[in-house]
């Protein structure tokens, strides 16, 4: 269907579908739970960090058993690098945006295309968020194992300590159920996000030049756009708390305001991340 053409495309797409294409990734992490991260998907706009952001439009919603799919209009105002005005004037792009939830996956992707401005640079995104990375944690369990690996060779040659090393091993067991606790409390708490990146331009002569602008200012948006959608969900979470508490709105610690100079200096650390 014509509706999912663009998300079947890009669903399984890990490479460059084409070689003139620009291709780029990166992961990050939002610290809240992934139910808390996909609804706030849906009021990320405004934030501090989306000034470029026109106007949202919602086109149309479905349901398919556990998935909902949906399909916005976003209305950006991008501004072009002095040799790109040469090209085209419009200020404003549009831009469709496609998303699928799965909640029984608990996994939320959204597809961003732009569709003025395509001849000049075509911009395709793919934004995976998921339950947290457990990457640490197999770490430990791998190390986990190598101790166990280790008991195993000292039990062959230390018959007279099986008491011992009965009560050991039961410890190690004891252990190993809290790292799988501790593993779903992270999973639970944290949001891993990947973001996938692709850019082609059809201006020949220019195309080298225009796939490494995109993909630049690709990279240095991105690390801005995760944190901005975190302050919006946290200061979602932050008022609905004072309503739950009956508070007073001035009472409220996490105001975007409040988060302005510590945003900022996480987005220069993007900045260096993405210059290297």
């Amino acid at each position: 269907q014509a509706y999912n053409c663009l998300i079947h495309f890009y669903k399984s797409c890990h490479v460059v579908p084409s070689h003139s294409m620009k291709y780029w990734e990166t992961d990050q992490s939002i610290p809240l739970p992934w139910r808390d991260v996909a609804c706030g998907y849906w009021w990320r706009y405004p934030n501090p960090h989306s000034q470029h952001v026109f106007s949202v439009d919602m086109l149309d919603t479905r349901v398919e058993g556990d998935k909902l799919y949906a399909r916005r209009l976003i209305m950006k105002t991008n501004p072009l690098p002095s040799w790109g005005k040469h090209f085209f004037a419009a200020r404003r792009v549009a831009v469709i945006e496609e998303v699928v939830v799965d909640r029984g996956k608990k996994e939320l992707v959204w597809y961003t295309r732009n569709i003025g401005l395509a001849r000049f640079m075509a911009t395709v995104e793919r934004v995976t968020l998921y339950p947290g990375e457990e990457t640490k944690m197999a770490e430990i369990q791998t190390n986990l194992v190598g101790i166990q690996t280790s008991m195993a060779g000292t039990q062959s040659t230390m018959a007279g300590t099986m008491a011992t090393m009965d009560e050991t091993q039961t410890t190690m067991a004891e252990t190993q159920t809290n790292m799988a606790e501790t593993k779903t409390n992270m999973a639970e708490t944290q949001t891993s996000v990947r973001k996938q990146c692709w850019i082609e331009s059809s201006i020949l002569g220019f195309r080298s030049a225009i796939n490494k602008f995109g993909v630049d200012r690709y990279k240095k948006n991105c690390g801005p756009a995760t944190m901005g959608m975190q302050m919006v969900i946290e200061e979602k979470l932050a008022r609905d708390q004072v309503v739950r508490l009956g508070l007073s709105e001035a009472s409220n610690p996490c105001s975007c305001e409040a988060k302005a100079a510590q945003c900022e200096a996480k987005a220069a650390q993007c900045e260096a991340k993405a210059a290297q």
